[in-house]
């Protein structure tokens, strides 16, 4: 059972894989300090050691500090009232850049894992808000405070 709760919960589109978001993950809490690391280490093979992390302000993360040590290195996070709500992006020491859909961690499992499929899907163009509109059932603006 332990690894079931050890196991990230991301899904990625290939490299080459086009659209508004890269992948999307879902996380299992809003502690910043306790989630970013795991998705850290899931997507270094993509774009290297993480050493930012850009996010929503006001979309619910746990926040503590703008800096945060993982495996001995450093990584800024920056909020911005500016960026697209439910996603990250993610900028890594290949500079590359990760965008993803971030399913609230309180989601249906049916639902997120739809939503997770929906995200890597390499023909897929939707953006995160209409993911997640398609998965709640709602119209975006009827989105709840829990952020997502």
């Amino acid at each position: 059972m332990t690894a079931a709760r050890d196991e990230v919960r991301l899904q990625l589109k290939p490299a080459a894989g086009g659209g508004c978001v890269d992948g999307a993950w879902w996380p299992r809490s809003r502690d910043a300090g306790v989630e970013f690391p795991d998705v850290f280490a899931a997507v270094r093979d993509r774009v290297g050691e993480v050493e930012r992390i850009s996010y929503p302000l006001g979309d619910g993360w746990e926040i503590a500090h703008r800096k945060l040590v993982v495996d001995g290195r450093l990584v800024r996070l920056e909020g911005f009232h500016s960026m697209q709500a439910d996603t990250l992006a993610l900028i890594g020491t290949q500079q590359r850049r990760l965008i993803l859909l971030v399913v609230a961690p309180d989601t249906a499992r049916d639902a997120a894992t739809a939503a997770l499929r929906t995200a890597a899907d390499p023909d897929g163009t939707a953006s995160a808000e209409d993911i997640l509109a398609a998965r709640s059932g709602s119209p975006r603006g009827s989105r709840s405070v829990r952020g997502g």
